[in-house]
């Protein structure tokens, strides 16, 4: 984890029981998380812009994006069926924890946004080439332009 993020958390909302679990598998890597399990609880803690990221379950991913846009992690990726011996798959699940941590580990480097969070709001402070945008705009206008000066629009399909 980079000293940039080191004060930031992951929300982990879950109810209780997985919750605990996720945060203990997740302080055991060196991360700061923390647990909730209700709505308001989750609203304030959104609000106050200290996690770089959250873990939940699909149900409540577009809850959390609603809230505030944040990275989710959706758990229920890192659970697969376990095959049995005879090649047919188990109704018993297995959690790939090494792929969870690999995902937690990638959202949690630092990204231009994250270190300056007040030029990240400006979208006039956003980088980008200059010719990159009129370039993309010629060929976008291009047809247009031929129409209004009687020049026919070749149909894509000859």
């Amino acid at each position: 984890m980079s000293l940039e993020t080191a004060d930031r958390k992951i929300l982990v909302f879950l109810p209780q029981p997985a919750a605990r679990s996720i945060v203990i598998r997740l302080g055991q890597h060196g991360y700061a998380a923390v647990a909730m399990s209700t709505i308001p609880d989750v609203f304030e803690a959104l609000r106050a812009n200290e996690f770089i990221f959250a873990v939940t379950t699909r149900p409540d991913i577009t809850l959390l994006r609603n809230i505030r846009a944040i990275p989710v992690i959706n758990l229920e990726i890192f659970f697969h069926a376990e095959p049995t011996d005879n090649g047919s798959v188990s109704g018993q699940k297995r959690f790939d924890g090494k792929a969870f941590i690999d995902r937690v580990e990638f959202l949690s480097r630092p990204t231009p946004s994250q270190s300056n969070d007040d030029q990240a709001s400006d979208p006039q402070s956003v980088p980008h080439k200059e010719g990159a945008v009129s370039r993309w705009w010629t060929r976008v206008m291009a047809p247009w332009r031929q129409a209004r000066h009687g020049v026919p629009i070749a149909d894509v399909r000859t």
